[in-house]
């Protein structure tokens, strides 16, 4: 059995996992560990799930903007357990023959003590996220050698493309992302959207806008916010991304893969408090065309110049490969 041990900040990270435990599936059973909700996982994913959490991730006010202290809050908590969460891993891994995982690193620690091998597959390890916070609090630098003492453990780190390395010597793997298809007709059939009007797929969670303050932008907005003028489709994310004319979001791993895979457009608006957003506005300035929003214009509707900018741009690259589950999957195996 493979534990497969992935973290709950949004969804981006339990998505590409998804993929990659797809292809693990195919040779051996695979148990989730994750505060991710298991209907996340289902029906895709039939093997076992543990609703447990080894990090929080960042805390959101809303998909822009974190908060900080009541982040340091719940680590410490979940610090503050370490050797009761510790004792408990390493008793479940006595069922197991490998961890993965994405990006705790508590579990590595564990696989360690159950003489499994670890396997780190992350665009980052949290004490990369959380380190410019010490210069406001020292404290997040005991947070961030916690981090660090378990990345060490691990038998072997694989990072996507534009990662921060998770530990020395490092592999590279491709992007697990892939093209989706063009169904505009069917999915303006299906949500009644004008086809010939652009489409926007407008990617957070939760964002403290008022929709109204968008009312006489001329695009469709497909979203899965509870906006009034929202479009929400049932196909395939990567379908209505590929169907779509531009991107609307913050510069996550998940979505700035996505719009790469599909040749999309992206307008994103900076992230101040989150250090993996430098390397993806890196990624997204190479690979996609672009445009990037101040978050006072995103707050107050003001898009349309971002949105028609970014539609007229080019990418300056070649992307990175992709389609990269089955590849990593095998890599993984070989351990």
């Amino acid at each position: 059995m493979i534990a497969f041990y992935i973290t709950a900040h949004g969804y981006g990270h339990a998505g590409r996992s998804l993929e990659v435990i797809a292809e693990l599936e195919k040779h051996e059973p695979v148990t989730i560990v994750t505060e991710v909700p298991e209907e996340f996982f289902r029906p895709r994913f039939q093997g076992g799930y543990r609703r447990q959490a080894f990090d929080c991730g960042l805390i959101q006010k809303d998909s822009v903007r974190g908060d900080v202290l009541a982040t340091l809050g719940r680590i410490q908590g979940i610090m503050s357990q370490s050797g009761r969460l510790l004792e408990k891993e390493r008793e479940f891994l006595d069922q197991a023959r490998l961890v993965v995982v994405d990006s705790p690193s508590l579990p590595l620690q564990a696989a360690r003590a159950a003489g499994i091998p670890g396997v780190a597959l992350t665009s980052f390890g949290w004490d990369y996220i959380y380190r410019p916070f010490a210069q406001r609090e020292s404290a997040w630098n005991e947070v961030c050698d916690w981090f660090q003492a378990g990345y060490h453990q691990a038998t072997l780190a694989l990072q996507y493309p534009f990662s921060a390395p998770i530990k020395e010597g490092a592999e590279t793997v491709p992007l697990v992302a892939r093209p989706g298809s063009n169904r505009r007709a069917e999915i303006a059939a299906e949500t009644g959207a004008d086809p010939g009007k652009p489409w926007a797929v407008v990617w957070f969670h939760e964002l403290d806008l008022d929709p109204r303050s968008l009312e006489g932008l001329p695009y469709e907005l497909f979203t899965s916010m509870d906006w009034p003028q929202a479009r929400h489709s049932q196909a395939a994310f990567s379908d209505i991304v590929a169907s779509a004319d531009v991107v609307v979001s913050k510069p996550g791993f998940g979505i700035v893969s996505d719009c790469i895979a599909n040749d999309k457009p992206l307008v994103y608006v900076p992230r101040a408090d989150f250090s993996e957003a430098y390397l993806l506005e890196a990624a997204i300035r190479k690979y996609t065309a672009y445009s990037r929003i101040e978050p006072g214009d995103l707050y107050t509707g003001n898009w349309f110049e971002s949105l028609e900018q970014a539609r007229t741009g080019r990418p300056k690259l070649p992307p990175p490969p992709q389609d990269g589950a089955a590849q990593i999957a095998r890599r993984i195996l070989r351990v």
